[in-house]
């Protein structure tokens, strides 16, 4: 799938609310995406809530990888690609959350 967002979007916040979405919707089944997507949403929301650390980039990104093909269905992979992807693409503003506790762009849209 593709989401198309312009540069007004935090990408913190669309990461909480993905990775909150792919925790609520697993089925529990396979301990990869069960523990993993628990452990991404988390993490996403110490971030976006101003009590992340420098390390929970590194953690999400181990995590990520690690459901990376360890699922019996897709939606661990769905919810790890997002993850690398916004992590790769738009480190710097989950860097200025962790920083500044605030978003980069302003608005939490």
């Amino acid at each position: 799938a593709v989401i198309v967002m312009d540069d007004t979007r935090c990408m913190v916040k669309s990461l909480q609310r993905l990775s909150y979405f792919y925790s609520h919707e697993s089925c529990g089944q396979c301990t990869p995406c069960r523990e993993g997507t628990g452990w991404l949403w988390r993490m996403v929301d110490r971030i976006e809530n101003g009590h992340g650390r420098e390390s929970d980039l590194e953690l999400l990104d181990s995590v990520a990888g690690n459901i990376m093909g360890r699922t019996i269905c897709a939606l661990g992979d769905a919810a790890a690609m997002p993850v690398r992807g916004m992590l790769k693409h738009f480190r710097h503003e989950f860097e200025h959350h962790i920083a500044h506790k605030t978003c980069v762009v302003g608005a939490y849209v």
